[in-house]
């Protein structure tokens, strides 16, 4: 994706952030000058920091780690905001992440009560339910999670067809959709409701969770490991990437064990997850290359793959032989 233009308010930071996006007249993001991409994961850009226009004193801060300057603090010859300044930003930004985050919710009831993810899953004609079986995700499976297909949608400047995926918690309770776009040149992923913490995918809503679970990195990297296992006796979810917010961490550390499955180079990235969760009731698998494809590449059955699972290493003992250099 072609990057923006810094806004005149910030050209001092010129080499000093990367993937800078225009997202409103007023608003635009990019990497962080303070902590860069660090911990950023997947294939869209980072956009962590924010540069606020409005207000008639321009103003940046970074969701990741928190650093926040005015525009004229990025010039050295200029002075630095009063404390009454930055505590009146503090209080605005507060109540810009509150309004988030109650339009977020309304917009969640709202999905909720549509049925949104039968009428997409009403819309797997031959073409997109020959997508779904190419990925590995045969036709029964297909309408077990409710998969379904965008046609010919916008989103957010690309439009496409998009395959949905329906995210249900507990009860099957829908929880958010994502869709997989399939024009990738504006980003590979979105979600049908903005301002949201990604769920995990669970392959079986009504599963207990409580025990040994075995989380892979990506929606349909899980369905895959699932659907071949077949008696849907193991517990599973997909992960939202290896960063994959409080939603996820919160329902693995109340399990007793947790195999964490991770594309091939994020070793670094699971480990880090792993510490977030609970090291000690933590294994780590890193797959020589993306399960879904070493499963469907060597026909895997459920042999094959819990053979694989149980070759994932401990971590306290992986850390505890190299003192964490791994």
């Amino acid at each position: 994706m072609k990057e923006a233009t810094l806004p005149p308010e910030f050209q001092s930071l010129a080499g000093k952030v990367q993937h800078v996006q225009q997202v409103s007249e007023t608003e635009y993001c990019s990497s962080c000058p303070n902590c860069g991409d660090n911990g950023h994961q997947g294939r869209e850009l980072p956009d962590r920091f924010r540069m606020f226009l409005n207000g008639g004193n321009p103003r940046a801060w970074c969701r990741k780690c928190g650093y926040f300057i005015w525009a004229d603090q990025t010039d050295p010859a200029k002075p630095a905001p009063s404390h009454a300044e930055l505590e009146r930003w503090r209080a605005e930004q507060i109540e810009r992440e509150q309004a988030r985050k109650r339009s977020a919710e309304r917009a969640l009831e709202l999905l909720q009560s549509s049925a949104l993810w039968d009428r997409l899953h009403d819309e797997l004609d031959g073409k997109a339910r020959s997508y779904w079986t190419r990925r590995g995700v045969p036709e029964g499976w297909q309408n077990y999670w409710r998969l379904g297909w965008a046609h010919s949608r916008n989103f957010g400047g690309v439009t496409c067809d998009a395959a949905a995926i329906p995210l249900f918690g507990p009860s099957w309770q829908i929880q958010q959709i994502k869709y997989r776009l399939t024009d990738d040149s504006k980003g590979r992923y979105r979600y049908e409701v903005q301002g949201l913490e990604a769920p995990p995918f669970y392959c079986e809503p009504d599963g207990d969770y409580s025990g040994h679970v075995v989380a892979i990195e990506g929606e349909i990297k899980s369905m895959v490991t699932f659907a071949r296992m077949g008696d849907g006796k193991t517990p599973i979810i997909g992960m939202p990437g290896t960063n994959p917010g409080r939603p996820t961490v919160n329902l693995l550390s109340k399990a007793d064990r947790v195999t964490l499955v991770v594309d091939p180079g994020a070793k670094t990235e699971g480990v880090a997850l792993a510490k977030q969760i609970g090291l000690g009731k933590c294994w780590l698998l890193v797959t020589p290359v993306k399960i879904d494809d070493g499963i469907l590449a060597g026909d895997m059955g459920k042999r094959d793959i819990e053979q694989m699972l149980g070759s994932a290493q401990k971590l306290t003992n992986w850390m505890r032989s190299d003192n964490g250099k791994r």
